[in-house]
């Protein structure tokens, strides 16, 4: 028996091959389809035999099918299987797919089975890590100065009010003029709210010092501890010498004399101490002549008169003795000693308010306006805006930028909740659209940066 002839039969059909009452017919290979499928490529190959002999030969002169007869051998078989061209197999596969479209029950199972794969188009996705925050979150009552090392403006802390209560913050961003970036350093302060920051010409340093930090229960306290920033890290002063009964109230750079000026109140609100960073430790002065004490002030470098001045809080001693006044006078810092000058003739530092030094000016943010200092003997305030929050700000001048900064505060139209926007002042307010951070670093101030100074411990 041969492919070509599957009822037995050398030569001759079988019978009633094409009877439907046959047994073996059409009824039969419908019952069994694979049947249907063995008679189809028999039919197909006779066929293509016959074909074969009116086309020419193959260049090595073989025929392009062969018949075989009787036992088949492994080298036969092996040369039968060599002999199957690309054109028997496609229209074997075609008539295979015929006959499975006919009876609509025909599946062809490979003779070794694999498990079934999973195909996948595209590229995978890549899980990426989440992009870094591009500004600091709301909060009030940061601290800010400008560091004409780096050029940039840096910010420290603040506070946020929560559910749990009060929580000072404890992270660190530089603002280049453009951009926010979060800076990581290696070691930072607590979280403080209300700490004062400032440059120090003489090492080249911004000191961090005062200021409250929270509780577990969402309470507040005061803090006394200094720290400095090297430009990549934070680094706690042991031996700052600030008297812990001593309140931080102001914090002010001296650019005509090089220092970097302190007032506190010492407790109780008995007396008003001045003091200046000596690079590792606080240095007390004793001038001869000071203000009275004060629970809150405002201190600030003149351009106008190259000194610092002093505004004292409206409150004043308020509750501990009578030194509050509704039009303080603003004492004036020489570089050795404190001198008033003639009253206000009306002041607006009232409520919540923020000072600060533009290049040309002192300026003061307040909720009912921004206003700048005439300066100098008998100065007085006048409106140049309004204010973009209520108070509480962080404020700082941007010396590479030749513009004030202004970050967060209290929301004046969000029931006193914090913020998170920045402003800029350069004759007006102009809301910045933060929206990236890790900003190119960018050149200082001109006409040359500031150079921080690295004591020498083996120096005498």
């Amino acid at each position: 028996m041969t492919d070509s002839d599957p009822a037995g039969t050398e030569g001759e059909p079988p019978p009633h091959r094409f009877d439907r009452s046959a047994s073996g017919g059409l009824d039969g290979e419908a019952r069994h389809p694979a049947q249907r499928l063995r008679r189809a490529l028999a039919g197909e190959i006779a066929g293509r035999r016959t074909e074969q002999t009116a086309e020419a030969a193959p260049p090595d002169g073989e025929p392009e099918f062969e018949t075989f007869s009787g036992p088949v051998s492994p080298s036969d078989h092996a040369h039968w299987t060599r002999r199957i061209t690309r054109r028997t197999v496609i229209t074997g596969v075609s008539l295979a797919a015929l006959v499975a479209a006919a009876t609509g029950t025909l599946v062809l199972t490979p003779a070794t089975h694999h498990p079934p794969m999973e195909v996948v188009t595209g590229t995978p996705p890549i899980a990426l890590p989440p992009a870094p925050p591009s500004r600091p979150s709301a909060r009030d009552d940061a601290a800010m100065a400008y560091d004409p090392a780096d050029g940039a403006v840096l910010l420290f802390g603040g506070l946020v009010i929560g559910g749990e209560g009060l929580n000072a913050l404890d992270d660190t961003w530089s603002w280049n003029g453009t951009r926010w970036a979060e800076l990581h350093p290696t070691a930072s302060p607590p979280g403080l709210s209300g700490a004062l920051l400032g440059y120090d010409p003489a090492t080249g340093s911004l000191v961090l010092t005062g200021g409250d930090t929270s509780t577990p229960g969402g309470q507040l306290e005061e803090r006394d501890a200094t720290w400095s920033w090297g430009g990549s890290a934070w680094t706690a002063e042991a031996a700052a010498a600030l008297p812990a009964a001593d309140r931080p109230t102001a914090l002010a750079t001296d650019s005509a004399s090089g220092q970097l000026i302190l007032t506190t109140t010492s407790a109780g609100c008995e007396g008003f101490d001045t003091w200046e960073w000596g690079g590792s430790a606080w240095k007390l002065l004793h001038p001869a002549t000071s203000p009275p004490a004060t629970l809150e002030a405002g201190l600030v470098f003149d351009p106008r008169t190259d000194g610092l001045d002093l505004f004292p809080s409206v409150a004043g001693c308020s509750g501990v003795d009578e030194t509050a006044s509704t039009n303080p006078p603003v004492w004036f810092w020489n570089g050795s000693t404190w001198s008033t000058t003639i009253a206000q003739s009306d002041t607006v530092l009232t409520g919540s308010w923020e000072l600060v030094t533009s290049s040309s000016a002192a300026l003061v943010v307040t909720s009912g306006g921004t206003y700048q200092w005439s300066g100098g003997d008998g100065g007085g305030w006048s409106q140049v805006s309004t204010s973009p929050a209520a108070g509480d700000a962080a404020v700082a001048y941007d010396a590479a930028d030749d513009q004030v900064v202004l970050f967060g505060g209290i929301c004046s139209s969000c029931d006193g909740t914090a913020v998170a926007e920045t402003w800029t002042w350069d004759g007006s307010w102009t809301p910045r659209a933060v929206t990236a951070s890790n900003p190119t670093p960018k050149p200082g101030p001109t006409p040359s940066p500031a150079v921080r100074h690295t004591p020498n411990p083996t120096a005498m």
